[in-house]
């Protein structure tokens, strides 16, 4: 064997060799060719030895250990080789092949007994295992981007930068990657596990091959590990990088798109939700006032900016109205027809569906809105249920502690100057995604929530309302405010609608604003005029505020002109955008 295609009689090593249980095997011990087929398509084998041709077709039943295949299958017909020349040819090529077939061979390690401890599964064509002897004074430890998770049967290893997945299948396994929690030697691992698992060391073999396990630089107190200095990936998390990747293409073999888990039946959730007996109507805009009092779409995105303070008048019943009509109202209802045009992979089942002034995937429109009602002239305080297809409130009676806790932090996450108004919170619906997606049903919720969070900030630019998207929500404090349970009805977005302050208004709000920070600044701190001066006549759109801030700032400053260093501190802001 090369050093790619180890043996299992190396020191305390069994090995064993088997195809992934997604690939066919069309062959014939005697035949040529030898055909495979798989997730990522068909390899076929041309002009190959009997001894490649019986292999492959043994590994395609079950683990092999690949020395005794070799043995059983190398003599030919008439018993045996003319030369050992020609036994290492023969061999040479089996090599050859299962290098070819890597994507597509699971490697084992067995315990002495032969039942498999572990083993390393391809994920996709790129996937490479070439276990190696580690270097004996080199630390490894289990890599912080590997996850451990059970099925209910075995625990599987899987990392977001690897191309493979490990799976343990015995106890034994979980106690032999229990020292790898932080920094240990080959040989401490091994000196530590090998009277009670003679595979120790090939374990962490394994495990290193398979990117599970990562080696420090260095040696001693002094080492340190390539994936906590790496640039590329220090601003991910664990979490985040694994989520990233398993809602994409190229880095896992899970099912992924429109596979209908449970089969093209109709939906586990309604289009929409069931109508409550009280509600309160909502105002309907006229398609001719919009026309005429619109500005085009381009200067309506030019406008949108994040708003973090408020007209002393706040927004308005028939505004919301106006604002929920435009942006998230059903605008028919449709069942899917044979031969009719719906969207791509709809059940012609009589299927139902929506259609909406944003887009879907797969026009399941998961997302439901709430609004919890802090300040808002013409609507009673309190938390609604918006019914996109009679666009109206409804009005829920869950916990109102938690609705103001709602209001409370979204003041705090935006840094708004005073009481949130209106905040409007999208919860999704999961199952309308997932009866239908595997593998992106939450990253498309949260494309759809970027998609409706664009066409409110649109739409408020061009009614003259004052936006915020937040960016931060607490999924318990919100599903005791809905009375939602967050396992099926998730929130997963919140936006903040206000009434804007005209530019008088808004510029002696800022006046009045920067006056009580820097009657309120610590004598160590110092402040940029120009800045300050710069901001003041972005925002308000008045050269008179210039003159007045500078001279706030200049008093200010030369009040505690004598408790200043003589090197002053970096400039600190003051203002948020």
């Amino acid at each position: 064997m090369t050093a790619k295609h180890s043996s299992s009689n190396a020191a305390g090593r069994r090995e064993l060799w088997s195809l992934r249980d997604d690939v066919s095997v069309e062959a014939d011990p005697v035949r040529d060719p030898v055909r495979l087929r798989g997730r990522w398509g068909d390899i076929t084998i041309w002009r190959s030895s009997r001894l490649v041709r019986e292999t492959v077709y043994r590994m395609s039943l079950g683990p092999i250990s690949l020395e005794n295949a070799t043995s059983a299958a190398a003599m030919p017909a008439g018993g045996t080789y003319r030369d050992a020349d020609e036994a290492r040819t023969h061999l040479a090529e089996l090599h050859r092949v299962l290098e070819r077939l890597q994507p597509l061979i699971i490697r084992s390690l067995a315990t002495e007994s032969g039942q498999p401890l572990l083993s390393v599964i391809p994920l996709t064509m790129r996937s490479r295992f070439y276990p190696a002897p580690l270097a004996a004074g080199v630390p490894f430890r289990l890599s912080v981007y590997a996850c451990l998770r059970a099925d209910g049967r075995e625990y599987t290893m899987e990392s977001p930068l690897s191309l493979h997945r490990v799976v343990l299948h015995r106890a034994a396994a979980m106690r032999l990657i229990a020292p790898l929690a932080s920094p240990i030697t080959p040989a401490a691992f091994t000196a530590a596990l090998s009277p009670a698992e003679p595979a120790a060391a090939s374990v962490l073999e394994y495990l290193a091959a398979a990117g599970m396990v990562v080696a420090a630089q260095g040696a001693g107190t002094a080492s340190v590990f390539a994936e906590d200095l790496d640039t590329a990936i220090v601003g991910w998390s664990p979490v985040e990088m694994m989520f990233h990747t398993r809602s994409t293409l190229g880095r896992h073999d899970h099912n992924f798109g429109v596979t209908y888990p449970a089969g093209t039946t109709r939906p586990a959730e309604p289009v929409v939700k069931p109508q409550a007996s009280r509600h309160v109507p909502l105002h309907i805009p006229r398609w001719e006032d919009l026309c005429q009092s619109d500005p085009p779409v381009v200067v309506a995105m030019e406008e949108r900016r994040s708003a973090r303070r408020y007209a002393g008048s706040p927004v308005t019943a028939v505004q919301l109205g106006d604002l929920l009509y435009r942006t998230a109202r059903v605008r028919s209802l449709v069942t899917a027809t044979s031969g009719g045009h719906d969207p791509p992979d709809v059940p012609a089942t009589g299927t139902p569906y929506s259609s909406r002034p944003y887009p879907s995937g797969g026009a399941c429109y998961e997302l439901e809105l709430y609004l919890t009602v802090g300040h808002c002239t013409g609507l009673a305080n309190g938390v609604y249920h918006y019914d996109p297809l009679g666009h109206r409130l409804e009005p829920v009676s869950a916990d109102r502690a938690a609705a103001d806790e709602l209001l409370s932090a979204a003041r705090m996450t935006a840094a708004l100057d005073g009481p949130a108004q209106v905040l409007i919170s999208m919860t999704a619906r999961f199952r309308r995604l997932s009866w239908r997606y595997e593998g992106l049903a939450y990253r498309l919720a949260l494309m759809h929530v970027g998609v409706l969070m664009q066409n409110l900030y649109i739409v408020c630019a061009a009614m003259g309302l004052a936006p915020c998207a937040l960016d931060a929500v607490d999924i318990d404090v919100a599903a005791r405010a809905f009375g939602t349970d967050w396992r099926t009805e998730p929130c997963v977005g919140q936006f903040l609608v206000g009434g804007k302050p005209d530019v008088t208004e808004a510029h002696w709000t800022d006046r009045a604003h920067l006056s009580h920070i820097l009657l309120d600044m610590p004598p160590f701190w110092t402040v940029s005029i120009s800045a300050v001066t710069m901001i003041s006549w972005k925002q308000t759109g008045q050269a008179d505020c210039a003159a007045g801030y500078s001279c706030l700032i200049n008093l200010r400053l030369r009040s505690l002109s004598a408790g200043l260093p003589r090197r002053m501190p970096p400039v600190r802001p003051i203002l948020k955008r």
